[in-house]
């Protein structure tokens, strides 16, 4: 039998371990899950029970939950009901008047009939800008959850933010490879998109085709335009066909004498081809107007663009259109399943594009 002293020991344990794994939990050490009790047995060197009294308080304070055959996990932390969520968005650095005005309107369409304002905070592919919004946000407690667009490649800290924070939040329209498995995310069926343009300039007959791609500097040259150059190769699987080359414009981001030379390499690259699938609109309306003459695109290749913005309209642009307002809509409502509690399981959604034919694709002409 243990003496008082002993039994005082004991407790004073069970109180220093249940503090040191609230630290842990709180410094985003634990984001989902914390280790099993005889793994922080040995980790803590006390007996089993020292670390089932120790869990057993946080699970009394609300900020463990013991979940039966699986193990225990962090929750949510308690915040007051704001009504509020915020959209931290990219992709609009041609201001809200482009086709990603669409996503905007969907997102506070939706959470407007859910009973949620929307704060709106563009970072313009600046990951310090980003970071900053987030963190005033939360800090102010200014908001129930986050819709985010991240800033490309490695740049961006909105994710691990978010979940160090353990705050909801979905994903919007770019999700690096690495977390698509653990968080929630709304997007654009790419790969689709990109085999539905590539299809389409087959089925006219192009059997020469190219994609052309951004710069490797330009913001948003990264995961999804891998997945719509993966669809492009597909169509032509399909199709028994060699897939055409993959080109980039250079020329977009430089500017001066350069820009000529540049844009003359391009186009003895895509010499000989009589179709081009552009990675977005804003490379396809740049190729129709590059200089008239021989070789011009706009004179000699059927073009498709992607994202149908308003210009794509506006200058009779072949393209895929995204169903950006469909976007926005889905991901209010996962974030909100989240904040309501409905869901704890990163919820996935790609949602499907769909090809708008106009003037810049005709039948190729033997």
């Amino acid at each position: 039998m243990k003496s008082p002293v002993e039994r005082r020991s004991v407790a004073k344990k069970h109180h220093l371990i249940s503090d040191a794994i609230r630290e842990r939990v709180r410094s985003g050490d634990y984001l989902e899950q914390i280790p099993g009790q005889r793994q922080l047995a040995e980790e803590f060197g006390v007996n089993f029970l020292t670390i089932r009294k120790a869990v057993a308080t946080l699970v009394k304070e609300g900020l463990l939950d013991r979940q039966s055959g699986r193990g225990t996990f962090v929750t949510r932390l308690k915040r007051a009901r704001t009504y509020n969520i915020a959209a931290i968005l990219g992709g609009l650095s041609y201001g809200f008047g482009g086709q990603h005005s669409k996503l905007v309107e969907g997102i506070q369409s939706e959470a407007a009939k859910l009973g949620y304002d929307v704060i709106f905070r563009p970072h313009l592919g600046d990951p310090q800008v980003e970071r900053q919004s987030i963190e005033d946000l939360v800090s102010k407690e200014k908001c129930d959850g986050f819709l985010v667009w991240p800033t490309r490649h490695g740049g961006s800290q909105a994710i691990e933010l978010l979940r160090q924070r353990r705050i909801p939040f979905v994903v919007v329209m770019r999700v690096d490879s690495s977390h698509r498995e653990q968080v929630s995310w709304v997007v654009d069926d790419d790969f689709e998109g990109g085999y539905l343009a590539t299809r389409h300039l087959l089925a006219l007959g192009h059997s020469r085709v190219g994609f052309v791609g951004r710069s490797a500097t330009s913001e948003g040259a990264d995961s999804f335009e891998e997945e719509r150059w993966l669809g492009f190769v597909k169509a032509h699987n399909e199709a028994g066909i060699a897939p055409g080359p993959r080109v980039q414009a250079d020329w977009l981001t430089v500017r001066g004498e350069k820009t000529g030379e540049l844009s003359k390499k391009f186009l003895r690259t895509v010499q000989g081809l009589s179709g081009l699938v552009c990675v977005n609109d804003r490379v396809a309306l740049h190729l129709l107007g590059l200089p008239k003459g021989t070789g011009s695109p706009g004179s000699s290749l059927s073009i498709v663009g992607y994202d149908d913005i308003e210009a794509a309209e506006l200058f009779g642009l072949t393209t895929v259109h995204q169903p950006l307002p469909e976007i926005g809509a889905e991901a209010v409502r996962l974030l909100l399943q989240e904040v309501d509690g409905h869901r704890v399981e990163p919820a996935q959604r790609k949602l499907a594009p769909r090809l708008v034919v106009r003037g810049t694709t005709t039948e190729r002409i033997v």
